[in-house]
């Protein structure tokens, strides 16, 4: 049976196949001797590994030779092979993408004692072509090619010897790219080594752990080289940003700065978000722009058409990588990338009349974006930036379930790069708090029947954003039978104090809210007796304290505190009193709170009328990060952080009551639908 990559089938129905735009020789592996440019492997060390280390690299060596017909990078290594589990580094793989370069073996060799043995000599690489990403809807169309060193033993050392050459079918008058040497401590000899022509510009910086590098001048090249040997593991700043922590990297580029990258690629997509006359995009714009004149509603809906009605798949072939598809290809083929949604959703919105531009974004990880070199590779997706009614909003087509343009979640990226045809800088991104909880957790307990009897409990939950889009995801491709076990065990896990009598589950598609619910009894856990009176903790009434945030000797004191930003939770109970006992009265214990301690504020308000006592809290995150300063201040203010756990108790009727029944103003009523109004979970509402 002959079996045809998915790669394969998918660039066919594009309309291209891998053969067509590459040759044969990309497809298959070289063997040869390695250019003349490659300079002979670093010298070995003197240390030893440790006495449990599984393998000991005697070098590994990386040269890149930048050159206009696009870079030469050549890969070589030695190790030794000191344990069983280090067996697998006889699996060798070479991955390369067969439209953009190829891939050359020069060596594969096994040295034992003191013995040189040829494993090319009888053995060759496999090719194949397996789509590593199939699962997560990406499609790259790169090559593999392995090889499992034969007789491979311990003791043994492996030496082994590539170089892939490469020019990007859609960048390829540009060089960049990065390199990072290992992080951990490995006794060893590492290099990095680059070169380049005389005639062209090319930056280069590293990181400020790294020695600085001057560029060597001989036969017309210039040529700067890197090398750790036996290096220690590198410290990292525990719980501060990325800038704080980049290590061992080392950048290279010609843009000659950040509106060079954005102005080289606006024609990409000022070119994928033209429509022709005869587009049947047309079509669409026409049916939206009759159905509403308002701007925000003609977006909302250019996006909805994008987001549901184009599946994500990356396509990665043929220089896809940078290139988006056209909107009408887009379109026809029903599926694209961040790319391909971006380059429609701009078109949709700019036959609508409303201003919008690709902006492309590091998703995570981007803090420091603005201090590294001008250069593609630090983006890994592109959205749109649409201006309505003078404000701007971040609109992504990879995104499902955005349905109100104030609902759209905040950024997650501290840096964004406007693709203009003049060019752009790169700016900072702020985000604000989230406006409202994106969790609200609502109890109504009704123990008033006694102290020795089954409460009746309801409980909700409220989830809002993402993780309600994706729950709702998952719960309606359940059968109803299949959904209402899996909300039981998701029940007995959250509130296993309370037996089920039943389960249920609504979306608010307008609000992108999904609310689950459980009715059912439970034992109230109450605490005393008639005599002395009983009390219980209040359901999850109590806050935790602040986080104490000191860093070990040796990492820097200076540098700012990460923080879970944009959280912003509440909780509200509600509990329904039996008749206090011969002599006692009800109070309670759940201090008023509306205070900021580093970058949360945390929120508590509590009221006892009649027999019902009720308590509301919320814990917001203000800021991602904060300074080492503030961090001081929140670790100095543990000490006396009012984490006790919120009560109600009876007491004596004679004694100091926090509050008589019947007398407090309650935070909120009965009547508050918490999917709509959340009002009262903050202290602006109170």
């Amino acid at each position: 049976m002959r079996y045809t990559s998915m790669a394969v089938l998918l660039a066919a129905f594009i309309g291209v196949t891998a053969d067509a735009k590459t040759s044969a020789a990309n497809r298959d592996i070289r063997y040869g001797v390695p250019l003349g440019w490659v300079q002979p492997p670093p010298p070995p060390t003197e240390a030893k590994p440790a006495a449990d280390a599984p393998f000991h690299f005697i070098y590994l060596d990386t040269q890149l030779h930048v050159l206009p017909t696009g870079v030469e990078t050549y890969t070589a290594y030695r190790v030794r092979i000191l344990k069983p589990e280090a067996l697998q580094m006889g699996h060798i793989t070479l991955t390369w993408d067969p439209s953009s370069g190829d891939a050359t073996v020069h060596s594969v060799r096994i040295i034992r004692d003191g013995q040189t043995i040829d494993v090319l000599k009888n053995t060759r690489f496999q090719v194949i072509q397996r789509e590593q990403g199939l699962e997560q809807a990406v499609i790259t169309g790169d090559l593999t090619a392995m090889l499992q060193v034969p007789g491979l033993q311990v003791g043994d050392e492996l030496e082994v010897a590539t170089t892939q050459r490469s020019r990007d079918p859609t960048l390829g008058d540009h060089a960049f790219g990065l390199f990072q040497f290992p992080t951990q401590g490995l006794p060893g000899s590492f290099r990095y080594r680059l070169s380049w022509p005389d005639s062209e510009r090319l930056a280069f910086q590293s990181s400020r752990d790294l020695a600085v590098a001057v560029p060597a001048r001989e036969g017309g090249m210039q040529t700067i080289s890197y090398d750790l040997r036996d290096p220690r593991g590198v410290i990292v700043n525990e719980g501060a940003p990325n800038r704080y922590n980049v290590r061992r990297l080392i950048e290279y580029s010609d843009f000659a700065g950040w509106e060079d990258v954005s102005r080289r690629f606006w024609p990409l997509f000022a070119s994928a978000a033209t429509l022709p006359p005869g587009s049947p995009l047309r079509a669409q714009v026409a049916k939206i722009a009759a159905a509403s004149a308002d701007p925000a509603q003609r977006a909302l809906a250019a996006l909805r058409l994008v987001q549901d009605e184009i599946r994500y798949v990356y396509v990665g072939l043929n220089g896809g990588g940078y290139r988006p598809a056209s909107a009408d290809e887009t379109w026809s083929r029903r599926f694209g990338d961040c790319k391909a949604k971006t380059a429609l959703l701009i078109a949709l919105l700019r036959e609508l009349g409303i201003e919008a531009e690709p902006v492309a974004v590091q998703v995570s990880g981007d803090d420091g974006l603005d201090a590294r070199l001008p250069s593609p590779s630090v983006f890994n997706h592109v959205l749109v930036r649409a201006k309505i009614g003078g404000k701007s909003y971040w609109l992504d087509g990879t995104r499902l379930g955005d349905r109100h343009l104030e609902l759209l979640p905040q950024p997650g990226f501290a840096w964004a790069l406007p693709l203009r045809e003049k060019g752009a800088p790169i700016e900072a991104v702020t985000a604000a708090p989230f406006a409202r909880p994106q969790f609200i957790g609502v109890l109504d307990m009704d123990a008033s029947a006694g102290f020795n009897q089954p409460a009746k409990v309801s409980v909700q939950y409220v989830m809002r954003g993402d993780e309600a889009y994706g729950v709702r995801t998952s719960l309606a491709a359940l059968s109803s039978e299949d959904t209402d076990r899996a909300l039981r065990a998701y029940w007995r896990r959250e509130e296993s104090w309370v037996n089920a009598d039943s389960v249920s589950w609504r979306y608010d598609e307008d609000r992108n809210t999904t609310i689950l619910s459980l009715t059912g009894t439970g034992n109230a856990d109450w605490d005393g007796n008639d005599k002395e009176g009983h009390d219980m903790t209040i359901w999850r009434a109590g806050f935790p304290p602040p986080d104490i945030l000191r860093r070990p000797k040796g990492q820097d004191d200076s540098a700012p505190w990460l923080t879970d930003f944009p959280s912003f939770k509440c909780w509200a109970a509600t509990i329904r009193l039996p008749r206090a006992g011969a002599g006692h009265r009800w109070g309670y214990y759940a201090d008023p709170m509306d205070k900021e301690i580093g970058s949360v504020n945390y929120w508590r308000q509590a009221g006892l009328s009649g027999y019902v006592m009720r308590v509301v809290k919320s814990r917001q995150v203000l800021q991602r990060e904060i300074s080492a300063e503030m961090a001081r201040k929140q670790t100095d203010a543990v000490p006396g952080f009012n984490n006790n756990m919120s009560r109600v108790y009876e007491e004596e009727a004679s004694g100091a009551a926090k509050s008589a029944a019947g007398q407090d103003k309650l935070p909120f009523g009965d009547s508050v639908d918490w999917a709509v109004n959340d009002g009262a979970c903050s202290a602006s509402a109170n």
